[in-house]
Formats: structure tokens, sequence, C-alpha cells
């Protein structure tokens, strides 16, 4: 019968290497492999049954605590996901922030707009008409939805520089 420190001095390297591929970690990988042995020194019974028996024994503990751990870190990680915010989200919702105050002014200056103007400006842009289809659905020229929406695009040019100037200077 060998003992345990022969069994150790024998595997510790090899146990270290085989667990090291599910644990990223040299020190962990150790720390697996000592828990292993401290496993077979609870089992004096196995010592009686071979070198065979024992290293089959160290290897799948070795196996099993490593894939344990490995199971642990991705909970753990998925945990952390969930509850930490990251930089990238808070520049998500700042920029959900933003874009929902510029559509939200975009459609009040809109409503402010004489009513050719934003009637064009509506089903072109948010209905998907096209200038054709306008002019005929609203009985006008070509020209006249092109004039108007250009009308329309210069006066929300305007207003929107003017809030952007007073937002810089404030």
């Amino acid at each position: 019968m060998l003992s345990i420190e022969y069994y150790f001095k024998t595997y510790f390297l090899q146990l270290c290497t085989f667990a090291f591929p599910w644990v990223n970690s040299e020190e962990i990988a150790k720390d697996i492999v000592q828990d292993a042995f401290i496993v077979l020194m609870d089992k004096p019974e196995l010592l009686e049954k071979g070198e065979r028996v024992i290293k089959s024994f160290l290897y799948t503990s070795v196996k099993n605590m490593a894939m344990n751990a490995k199971r642990r870190d991705r909970v753990f990680d998925k945990i952390r996901d969930a509850i930490t915010i990251t930089d990238s989200d808070d520049r998500n919702i700042l920029d959900d922030l933003i874009n929902a105050e510029l559509i939200g002014a975009l459609h009040r200056e809109l409503d402010q707009l004489p009513e050719g103007c934003q009637r064009i400006c509506r089903l072109i842009y948010l209905d998907g008409m096209k200038y054709d289809e306008v002019a005929q659905e609203l009985d006008v020229s070509v020209n006249t939805v092109k004039t108007q929406r250009m009308r329309a695009i210069n006066l929300l040019k305007t207003k929107f520089l003017n809030l952007v100037l007073n937002f810089l200077i404030f």
C-alpha cells in the first residue's frame, strides 16, 4: 500500500495540468487538485484498492470539481452581468433618451408649421409616400410638394438651430 504523499508527488502536476483547461487558472487548478487529495484522505479504504483505482478516483474527482468550478463561474458571471449596468448600457439609455426628446420636439415643431407644409411632411416622412403620391392625394403639382417640403425643412432647421444654440449657451 502506497501513501498519500506518494500519490501527491506522482500525480499532482499531471492533475493540475488536467484541471487547467476547465478553470483557466493555475492557482484554481492547484486548489482543486489539493481538494481532491483531501477527499482521498477522507477515504482510507481507497488506499487499499491499488494505484489504478486511486489514479482513476483522483482524475474523476478533479474533473468533477473543475467542472463544478466552471459552472459556478458561469452562474456568477450571468448574475453579475444581470445586475451590472455597464457604461455602454448607460450610453444606450442616454441615446434613447435623447432620441425620444428629439422626436418629441420634432413632432411639436411639426405641429407648429403652416398647414400645407405640415400635411406634406407628415405624408412624406411619417407615411412614407413619394412626391407624386402626395401630389396626387392633395391634388397639387409635384413641384408644389417639393416646394412645401423644402419650406418646412428650412423652418424646422431654423427652429432646431435656435434650440441647439440655446441648449449650448445654458
